[in-house]
């Protein structure tokens, strides 16, 4: 599917959102008349939350710069998958709201993660060097395998070497502490509209880290 098709889907499916049509039916819609696979109608739908939900999202945004002296919360696992996608060369696109996400809904699913860790690592560790918050609480989601000990690492390798106030947990309901920050990573849509302030820490790293260049149906 070549990306002016999924530019023209995105437009299509952002007119019936606008419109109030069913998030489902739309998307269904849309993605039988273009003749979309699995994975694009995903990447659209991801991609085109409606405008009015963008906009607000897009208010909530802080610079990075901004991050400093607060007191910052990480959704570990959401900035984590953003960045395992993008080092494994999965679609990535620059959403309607202004932040970063992949094709997938990962669900506790991060093949590459292990090999991964210790480029996101230094990536994660190098931006809070640059911009160091007063706190910064990374928070990953108990029932997921493995998450007690990724917890354990990134506490060494990521909180420890920064040292500045802060924790790394693995919690059963993981959002209530993602959501206690002054300022919010990460780009799940339904953190985004509860949080005060938000920040695209995954985004951030994969365009001027990364240098990738997400699609962008919008603007």
């Amino acid at each position: 599917m070549t990306e002016d098709i999924l530019k023209e889907a995105a437009r299509d499916l952002a007119f019936l959102l606008d419109r109030g049509y069913p998030e489902k039916a739309a998307l269904k819609l849309v993605g039988d008349h273009f003749g979309l696979s699995r994975a694009e109608r995903e990447l659209l739908l991801r991609a085109t939350p409606p405008r009015e939900i963008a906009l607000r999202r897009r208010q909530k945004r802080v610079r990075a710069a901004e991050l400093s002296g607060k007191r910052v919360t990480m959704d570990g696992y959401n900035v984590l998958a953003t960045l395992s996608h993008a080092l494994s060369g999965c679609p990535l696109v620059l959403s309607r709201d202004g932040f970063v996400r992949d094709a997938e809904r990962a669900y506790g699913r991060f093949p590459h993660l292990e090999t991964q860790l210790p480029r996101m690592e230094t990536l994660i560790l190098r931006f809070f060097r640059r911009y160091p918050p007063a706190f910064l609480g990374i928070y990953l989601d108990a029932p997921v395998s493995g998450s007690g000990k990724l917890a354990e690492r990134l506490r060494q390798r990521i909180l420890r070497p920064l040292r500045i106030p802060g924790e790394v947990l693995a919690v059963k309901e993981a959002e209530r502490l993602v959501l206690s920050g002054e300022v919010v990573l990460t780009a799940d849509g339904a953190l985004l509209d509860r949080a005060r302030r938000v920040f695209d820490l995954a985004g951030h790293l994969i365009r001027y880290s990364l240098r990738m260049a997400p699609k962008h149906f919008f603007g």
